[in-house]
């Protein structure tokens, strides 16, 4: 016997063998002399072989049958390329050889010899096989041959990648489904995945897409990165030959998984159509090396990674303990119920979230135990994580992806990630990944201009580069992109237990003329769509694949735009809306916007610019109301610097603000977000490149207002008015969920209620300015009496204790003002917010009145839109998928 040597250095790749079917006979190696003409490779194969230019090393390399005829017995060629045949063995003492035997069997082999053609390539002719045998055909006996290299006492064991055949690992159907654009599975048949091949040896499948390279060649820690050393081979139709624009190969390694090297880092040696050639990543990795430790600029290169956690593939996945989360988000999915659930969200960039005492990163293991507590202090539900694919440059907070397939590996493995989820499932919080389908890095350490043509983007610039980012835009013509996308967020779902995604810059993808800073593009700077319109209408067919398939294989996971130019129907189905895409949630960045620019006013500038709070469409689409990290960053400043900024407001009044604002957003039509530090209201806008200012959160009154949010956020949880009716759009959501109750422009207040079913009401009051308004008369949607639930003015959130404490009830009086039956009077704190709970059996006591003639507002209020000049667009059909915007 000749075992193989436990770790044997590099030049001794462990390759597996082939199995062949033939019954026992003689066998032998013909003499060089007696070997038929044509039988040894020729110098031009050779030649493209040595510079790794070869576009089908299968039909040249390993074993094929050659000349067999009525007149001639049949005979295989035999040819062993193999980066340990570089040296000549023989002038070093030792010998090259073949076994022969059979597969399983005890009984020796049949030792022959190979002849050295040249370096790397040793090559045999054998005699004795029976006519028309083939890997494929059905012998008596199967048989195996292995190639070693031995001095006689010590052996090393070379299995050729090349002798396995040339059926192919992906199979007609899974090659349909890649380029029909829907393939659920391409991350277990793309990419680099363990697998068991013939003869039980255990390697690794490699498949890739390339359409336009001349040649493929896997490069990795275990061959020096050498091009020569593993050529691939193109996919072709089994019927019609055409070239599928894949590439495969299996690489055996040993009879172990230990023989594996997992770990390693490879890439692909690609030769462009132009003859140059460059090494690139897998687009389809699983992992990726750590960043460099210097993360002030792009690396030159990222290596993908032999997986360590495929679970598709491994032994034993990793053992997930949220079993109980993952039924119940089905079983919420499948009865329609999810959006109905409330949903409050903490968006954090984990990397900069928390560190080490000397500003360390600290692993998602680590993170997790503190997250976890964190956000069930606050009553969050669910947390956003921002740079969560592998992205090479640290700076672009992941907004510059390079691995659509990897989570970050700055900050630990998959496995580790799947102990971060599975912690926050187990700790009743959920996922949402923030993901980039829109673009893509264009470093050489991404995938950009893979096969050195435009194969992920747009050919021609104008549509494939968005200059403003310096990212390229993602071709949605082409089905394989698409699969490539959707079959990334697939994988999360299903391989991450991810529960939600928030789709970033989602408008870049609906508007042919998208400009990030400008708005739109000039004329010239881009394409119209066949109909003349700016539409991109296969990112839109695409964007409504993706919502279907992943609705129809996830139950339960969300989907979430964030789209800034006001299209409309995103949240609507395309049966339902002319400009539906089937998302469930929709950022209201109109909200966002107006909100803020409202409340960075002096508090006397304020009333004229009250329609900023009034103008919402809101139940034109189901929203989130989002105050995220594109607010507190780029010298914008933190959340508590704005309230007021133009005023010259003093700390305490401006977290009295910022308490507010909080307040009204939790009770707005939407699911609220709030991004990290502004839980304790950070003093200095967020900076990636360090920890959050936590000893900031252990002073009195910023503690005080982590107070108030955790109170806030439970009420929300608590009462389903809050969040249930947000589910709702159309014309007659807002009469059931939503009411108007006061907007006092002068004043800056504004009242509204919010109902569900027979729950019992919750009004939300909100006074943005800067006074105490004493015993300020409301007119009650509902009469009898109301319990204050929270008033962020009482002494338990560092307020000047003004207005009903928290758990005090208030009764409405007979006469409301301009035609409301009833009313209510209480104080109300300025800045502050008050909620009250409204009477048990709210329909039998709901009060008579009409929200047309509120005190201060300039127009009248028709589905929660003022009809005034500060109102803003969100009209669909002139702004998004209208029949212009189509050009039809």
């Amino acid at each position: 016997g000749c075992p193989p040597p436990p770790s044997p250095p590099v030049d001794f790749l462990q390759l597996s063998g082939l199995a062949i079917m033939v019954p026992s006979g003689q066998i032998r190696a013909l003499d060089r002399s007696e070997w038929p003409a044509g039988a040894s490779l020729s110098d031009s194969d050779i030649d493209a072989l040595h510079q790794a230019r070869h576009a089908d090393p299968f039909a040249v390399l390993g074993c094929h049958s050659w000349g067999a005829g009525a007149a001639m017995p049949a005979r295989w060629v035999v040819r062993i390329w193999h980066r340990s045949l570089e040296r000549d063995w023989e002038t070093e003492g030792k010998q090259v050889l073949i076994r022969l035997r059979p597969l399983g069997a005890s009984e020796a082999a049949t030792v022959l010899a190979p002849t050295r053609r040249c370096p790397w390539l040793y090559e045999a002719v054998l005699e004795g096989l029976p006519q028309g045998a083939c890997l494929e055909a059905l012998g008596e006996t199967p048989w195996i041959y292995e190639v070693e290299i031995t001095d006689g006492n010590v052996c090393h064991r070379i299995f050729d990648a090349y002798a396995l055949g040339r059926a192919p690992l992906l199979t007609e159907e899974e090659v349909d489904q890649f380029q029909s654009g829907i393939f659920p599975g391409v991350a277990d048949t793309l990419g680099c995945h363990v697998l068991k091949g013939p003869g039980g040896v255990v390697g690794l499948a490699l498949a890739v897409w390339a359409p336009n390279a001349a040649a493929v060649s896997v490069v990795g820690d275990w061959n020096g990165w050498d091009g020569r050393a593993c050529p691939m081979r193109r996919i072709c139709r089994s019927t019609g030959g055409g070239f599928t624009g894949l590439w495969e190969l299996f690489l055996p390694f040993g009879p172990s998984l230990g023989d594996v090297p997992l770990g390693n880092h490879y890439g692909y040696q690609i030769r462009t159509p132009h003859g140059d050639s460059s090494v690139r990543i897998d687009p389809f990795a699983q992992e990726f090396e750590a960043p460099p430790h210097d993360l002030t600029s792009a690396p030159h290169t990222c290596s993908s990674k032999v997986s360590t956690c495929d679970d598709a593939f491994r032994e034993n996945p990793y053992s997930w303990g949220d079993e109980a989360w993952m039924r119940e988000r089905e079983r919420l999915g499948r009865c329609g119920l999810i959006t109905q659930q409330p949903m409050s969200i903490y968006e954090a960039h984990l990397p900069s979230w928390r560190r080490t005492e000397q500003g360390g990163f600290l692993s998602y293991r680590d993170l997790a135990p503190l997250l976890v507590q964190h956000l069930q202090n606050l009553n969050f539900t669910h947390v956003e994580l921002i740079g969560l694919a592998h992205h090479p440059y640290y700076g672009s907070w992941g907004y510059q992806v390079a691995g659509y397939y990897a989570c970050y590996s700055l900050l630990g493995s998959p496995d580790d990630f799947k102990f971060l989820v599975d912690t926050l499932h187990r700790g009743g919080i959920g996922v949402i990944m923030d993901f980039v389908p829109a673009h893509f890095c264009k470093d050489a350490c991404s995938f950009a201009s893979f096969d050195g043509t435009p194969t992920f983007e747009y050919e021609d610039p104008r549509e494939g580069e968005q200059k403003d980012w310096g990212t390229k835009v993602f071709n949605f013509r082409k089905n394989e992109v698409r699969s490539f996308l959707l079959g990334s967020v697939l994988f999360w779902a299903e391989r991450y237990h991810v529960d939600g995604f928030r789709f970033d810059a989602v408008s870049s993808m609906l508007y042919r003329n998208f400009c990030s800073t400008e708005g739109f593009k000039r004329e010239g700077e881009w394409i119209k769509n066949e109909h003349g319109g700016n539409a991109n209408l296969e990112a839109i067919s695409f964007l409504r694949d993706l919502n279907r398939v992943v609705h129809q294989r996830h139950p339960g996971v969300v989907t979430i735009a964030e789209e800034s130019h006001a299209w409309g129907g995103v949240t609507w189905e395309e049966s339902d809306h002319h400009g539906g895409l089937g998302f469930d949630l929709k950022w209201d960045m109109g909200w966002m916007n107006d909100t803020l620019t409202y409340l960075e006013l002096a508090p006397t500038s304020r009333p004229s610019r009250h329609g900023k709070l009034t103008c919402r469409q809101l139940h034109a689409e189901r929203w989130v109301c989002p105050l995220s990290h594109d607010e507190v960053t780029h010298s914008k400043g933190s959340l508590v610097e704005k309230m007021g900024k133009h005023g010259g407001m003093e700390f305490y009044d401006r977290l009295r603000l910022l308490s507010a604002l909080v307040g009204y957003q939790v009770g707005s039509v939407g699911r609220p977000l709030l991004f990290m530090g502004s839980e304790f209201a950070q003093g200095s806008e967020w900076k990636c490149r360090q920890s959050l200012d936590w000893h900031e959160g252990e002073q009195p009154p910023r503690r005080q207002f982590c107070t108030w949010l955790s109170d806030l956020l439970a009420v929300y949880r608590h009462h389903p008015p809050l969040h249930a009716g947000d589910a709702g759009r159309g014309l007659g959501a807002s009469d059931d969920s939503f009411e108007w109750v006061e907007s006092n422009k002068d004043a800056c207040v504004l009242a509204f209620v919010r109902r569900w079913r027979r729950e019992r009401p919750v009004l939300v009051i909100v006074n943005f300015g800067s006074q105490e308004h004493r015993n300020y008369t409301f007119c009650a949607p509902h009469y009898g009496e109301w319990e204050v639930l929270l008033n962020s003015d009482d002494g338990r959130y560092g307020g000047r204790g003004a207005g009903p404490g928290n758990l005090a009830r208030v009764r409405t009086s007979q006469g409301g003002r301009e035609g409301w039956s009833d009313s209510l009077s209480l104080d109300m704190p300025g800045p502050g917010c008050v909620l009250l709970l409204g009477p048990e059996r709210p329909d039998d006591c709901r009060a008579s009145g009409s929200q047309g003639h509120l005190n201060g507002v300039a127009g009248t209020l028709k589905n929660g839109r003022e009809t005034d000049e500060n109102m803003y667009c969100d009209d669909a059909w002139e702004y998004g998928c209208s029949d212009g915007a189509m050009g039809m």
